[in-house]
């Protein structure tokens, strides 16, 4: 009896007698498989915990936040007598929505000319670097982008 040309052979393939995993070989000998493996892929680290401070569930990272609830990003500072008595003087003027809008307004809009005033000195001097050209140049954006925020609240 003849098969068809299409038919799929009889013979099943052996199962393969070594198992599965990792393994490497170079040049027809077989090589340890973690060698040249950073550490950190290595199989002892793999069972090591991930982090000593990272939670595994929301309900862990909300008890982490409770327990300290300030995380400052940079230290505070102690406010200077000039600084104080301005915002003192802000506190007992009755201002309106409007005239507050204006004065942070004025306060971005001096803060956003020194950072550009800077910016153009730092690339006239040669021994500027420009890491600190950047983020100064950053830091003005920010704050145009800061007063363009500002000034697009309607209060009228």
């Amino acid at each position: 009896m003849t098969k068809p040309k299409d038919a799929k052979p009889d013979h099943q393939p052996n199962p393969p007698s070594q198992p599965r995993g990792r393994y490497r070989f170079q040049r027809g000998q077989p090589l340890d498989p973690s060698a040249g493996v950073h550490p950190e892929m290595g199989a002892d680290h793999a069972a090591a915990p991930v982090g000593t401070g990272i939670p595994n569930s929301p309900q862990e990272l909300m008890a982490m936040q409770a327990n300290n609830p300030e995380r400052p990003e940079k230290p505070a500072r102690q406010q200077s007598a000039k600084v104080q008595e301005v915002l003192d003087l802000i506190e007992k003027l009755d201002t309106t929505a409007a005239e507050d809008q204006q004065i942070a307004l004025t306060l971005v809009r001096q803060l956003e000319g020194f950072h550009d005033e800077v910016v153009v000195e730092m690339k006239s001097d040669d021994d500027a670097k420009h890491t600190q050209i950047i983020s100064w140049a950053v830091d003005a954006d920010r704050l145009y982008r800061s007063r363009m925020l500002l000034e697009s609240v309607d209060l009228e």
